[in-house]
């Protein structure tokens, strides 16, 4: 019974209009997924969705503000042969690297670097001793000599799936990013590594990722070195449940998420509760939404400095797929509207399709 469940699970992910970033944000990002950009986190999961190529759209700007939540062009495809399945796939910027470099780009530091550029990820899967395995390598590399900047990242992933339990690691095996006779940020270590298991219909799952950097040369520091850590970590409990004509899953979460700059340390702790479904509304369309909210546990707590308590962070999406026989156009649905420059939550037509893209299963 609890294989049948499970395996029920896992295949949703096999449809083809479920396949993509507007898939997940949607959905919230729930950790029991399984999908085209899950792959990237457990390399294992290439194993659970049939071949494709799929492309997102986006911006394909360079990136060296502070802000790093644009959807960005990318896409990739994957084939299976007698010797396992492989892929590769184009632009996939890391949100850990991205993340990271953005936090000296922001004030007061304003280092000016760049973000991950052109990046490419190989993809394998195969199956050994029982076990669904994925191995996966992260490249990015530029040099901007008309802007003086220069960034590249490399990094490799393993991780194994069966039909109760999944584990994955990533690793950061070197990064750099900077700008010629000024702001230097070097990686010193990156580790992500999960593990997840079904109990019956509930997937739980706990999470841990750490990175280290050092910020030289910056002209606001004086030249004087910054060194930088993130450190957070999740546990998380989620009900998946079919129901007529798809999914309903529910769940919670405790989150703590740690960053220190120097002798500065900021800690986020969160107790978010989840729920969302996706639901066939047609034959040809499939409608999915989430909202989440912390509960009881939510704190941002600057040392030194002042900490907020429970402030509203309540967060609505919504999302459709669209297929067109093997064809699928994925999108999401939700946006924020505005009343005198100040986001209301309203739904505003020109935000509708903001994140989409399009897939085809072979």
């Amino acid at each position: 019974m609890n294989k049948l469940l499970v395996l029920a699970a896992l295949t949703v992910a096999a449809a083809p209009a479920m396949a993509s970033k507007a898939r997940l944000t949607a959905l919230g990002n729930a950790n029991h997924l399984i999908d085209t950009q899950t792959v990237f986190t457990n390399a294992a999961d290439i194993n659970y969705l049939g071949d494709y190529a799929t492309i997102e759209f986006g911006s394909n700007a360079n990136n060296s503000g502070s802000g790093v939540t644009t959807p960005r062009a990318e896409g990739g495809f994957t084939r299976t042969s007698s010797m396992g399945k492989w892929g590769a796939y184009l632009g996939r910027q890391s949100s850990t690297v991205n993340e990271f470099i953005a936090g000296v780009n922001a004030a007061p530091t304003n280092a000016g670097l760049l973000t991950e550029q052109n990046a490419l990820d190989l993809m394998y899967g195969t199956e050994m001793a029982g076990q669904k395995w994925g191995f996966g390598a992260h490249y990015s590399a530029a040099k901007l000599e008309s802007t003086s900047q220069e960034v590249n990242t490399l990094g490799v992933s393993a991780g194994v799936r069966n039909d109760v339990w999944d584990a994955y690691l990533r690793v950061g095996l070197g990064g750099e990013s900077k700008v010629s006779g000024a702001s230097e940020l070097k990686q010193k270590g990156l580790y992500d590594v999960g593990f997840g298991y079904w109990l019956d219909t509930v997937y739980l799952s706990a999470k841990y990722i750490t990175t280290k950097g050092t910020l030289s040369g910056n002209p606001v520091l004086g030249g004087t070195d910054l060194d930088i850590e993130k450190n957070a970590w999740s546990v998380s409990a989620i009900d998946n449940m079919k129901v007529e004509g798809g999914n309903f899953f529910y769940g919670i979460s405790y989150t703590s998420n740690e960053v220190k700059k120097g002798n500065n340390k900021e800690t986020t702790t969160g107790l978010p509760l989840i729920a969302g479904m996706e639901i066939d509304a047609a034959s040809w369309m499939v409608l999915r939404g989430s909202i989440s909210q912390n509960v009881f546990v939510g704190e941002v707590k600057n040392d030194p400095g002042s900490t907020d308590k429970m402030a509203n962070n309540t967060v609505v999406a919504a999302g459709a797929g669209i297929k067109f026989g093997k064809m699928t156009m994925d999108a999401t649905i939700s946006g924020s509207g505005t009343t005198s420059g100040t986001a209301d939550g309203t739904v505003n037509g020109n935000n509708l399709f903001t994140q989409g893209s399009l897939t085809y299963m072979f």
